[in-house]
């Protein structure tokens, strides 16, 4: 796995609400930002979506393009979709934000754990933006002025540099949650957040968790 000195090129896979949210932040800050699609052909307005500098690929000519890789899937079609693309995901750093809900391993794994197992030998894969809402990206700033915060979790402490300078790069706060086995604690969060939202914001979307040190 190398990454370039530069700002590292990303490709999504996905083109949903958080796809496009994550897309458009690093388009913003300069990244080359490519997005995987199985039928881009019919992505005829997303340019404008999105911004005019962003492409739209196949998938494998997308993770071909990038150097971290987004997966931005709904989580049941994750591993069908990383098991197609095993060979072409190893030795790349994936970010893996998707959310297992009613599909939580069981035997307690994380569903980045179940995403780097699928990719095998040369996987390096980070659990990060699964506690962040897409609306969140339009004002990074919490109530109090403050940047919100991105949970994250990885096995590789060189990535997890990475992963911190990424996060700072678009405004928010990165906060190290552990290895993969310790992000089952952010899948089963998830639920809890869109809960809180629902019933405490009216499903304004624009809730985030926040670490207080007192």
């Amino acid at each position: 796995m190398t990454i370039s000195k530069r700002k590292p090129r990303i490709a999504i896979i996905g083109t949903g609400r958080m796809a496009k949210a994550l897309g458009k932040s690093f388009l913003q800050v300069g990244h080359f930002v490519a997005f995987g699609s199985r039928q881009p052909e019919t992505k005829n307005i997303f340019h404008e979506e999105v911004g005019t500098d962003s492409r739209i690929y196949g998938v494998q000519a997308a993770i071909d393009a990038g150097e971290i890789i987004i997966i931005a899937l709904p989580h049941h079609e994750v591993a069908n979709t990383v098991r197609k693309f095993a060979s072409s995901l190893r030795n790349k750093v994936v970010i893996d934000i998707t959310n297992p809900f009613d599909a939580q391993p069981n035997d307690g794994s994380s569903s980045a754990q179940v995403t780097a197992s699928i990719i095998g030998k040369g996987a390096t894969v980070v659990a990060a933006f699964k506690t962040n809402f897409e609306k969140t990206f339009e004002n990074v700033n919490d109530s109090t002025g403050k940047p919100r915060e991105v949970l994250f979790a990885s096995d590789d402490e060189k990535v997890k540099t990475i992963i911190k300078e990424l996060i700072y790069s678009i405004g928010f706060k990165p906060i190290d949650c552990g290895t993969l086995a310790q992000a089952v604690v952010l899948d089963h969060m998830v639920p809890l957040l869109i809960r809180l939202d629902s019933k405490e914001l009216d499903g304004k979307h624009d809730l985030t968790f926040k670490l207080i040190n007192k």
